[in-house]
């Protein structure tokens, strides 16, 4: 049997199967009588062996015609419903983004993204998680996620990532009601251990990177606790158990439950970027969220 037949003859074959004669799969298919039976007649010559059995009455399946028939309803079936499904996801019907940030850079930047996105598309499922830069690129790199969002510079290689900056940010001291006059007077840096440094646990990104500061200064923080969740940290630096090191655009600095502390420690700033695998296409799902936030 030649291999080279067209998926149309099939559509074809199937429509006059199903509408009994051929005047009734002309109209169907907007096409002429002629054409429909010039088109099984090219089928058949193509298959080798008759299909259909013209009567007076219309027509009926031989048995190589009721088997060919019983699979290809299938299988133009369900070549129908990936074209629906396909076009739901380019029309923004359906679909799914699946992106990975820290807790910090979802509250303070990408909420109202996020908002706007979900309003716009509510057919797109969208699932976001919460996790370190290191955990953020394991996810990406494993196709767990169709991008993440990374503090910069990263220490390790990206030469796999195609990464746009997204917004800067700024090293700042803050602590809570209780260090509101150190609002107005500051703190040095050689001093912060003296009220109860809170930070980051060593291993991460953010964490190296103040360390780092430190050391160019000859200072080593000795925090009096070290937490893996900033979104913590910043809990109890509000119910006043310590102060400590983060991005002024990362944190509500509303100066009633958190004030900024003037320091001397000053941190070149630093940015958050989208990092994205190189040659990789978005979903469109995913290419819209991105055009979004270049908008923006």
């Amino acid at each position: 049997m030649s291999k080279n037949i067209s998926l149309d003859l099939y559509k074809i074959f199937c429509v006059v199967v199903k509408s009994g004669n051929m005047s009734a799969a002309a109209k169907e298919l907007f096409i002429s009588q002629p054409a429909v039976s010039m088109s099984i007649h090219q089928l058949e010559e193509k298959i080798g062996t008759p299909l259909l059995i013209r009567t007076s009455r219309g027509i009926r399946m031989t048995p190589e015609g009721a088997v060919l028939y019983e699979y290809l309803e299938k299988a133009i079936g369900l070549i129908d419903l990936a074209e629906r499904k396909y076009e739901q996801m380019v029309n923004m019907e359906m679909g799914e983004l699946k992106i990975n940030a820290g807790g910090t850079v979802i509250t303070h930047y990408l909420l109202p993204y996020l908002k706007k996105y979900i309003d716009n598309y509510p057919e797109v499922t969208v699932k976001v998680g919460n996790g370190s830069s290191e955990q953020s690129l394991k996810q990406l790199r494993s196709g767990e996620v169709d991008f993440c969002f990374i503090n910069l510079p990263f220490d390790e290689d990206t030469s796999d990532l195609e990464i746009t900056e997204c917004i800067k940010i700024h090293g700042c001291v803050v602590g809570g009601a209780k260090y509101k006059d150190l609002a107005k007077e500051g703190v040095l840096l050689k001093d912060l251990e003296k009220h109860n440094l809170i930070l980051l646990d060593k291993n991460s990104n953010t964490r190296k990177f103040f360390d780092y500061q430190a050391g160019l200064r000859g200072k080593t923080f000795n925090p009096v606790m070290e937490i893996d969740s900033t979104d913590l940290i910043l809990e109890l630096v509000k119910a006043n158990l310590g102060i400590t090191i983060t991005f002024r655009e990362l944190v509500d600095i509303d100066n009633e439950t958190m004030f900024e502390l003037p320091c001397d420690i000053t941190a070149p700033e630093r940015s958050i970027g989208l990092a994205r695998l190189k040659n990789v296409t978005l979903s469109t799902a995913a290419q819209r969220f991105v055009e979004m936030l270049e908008n923006e």
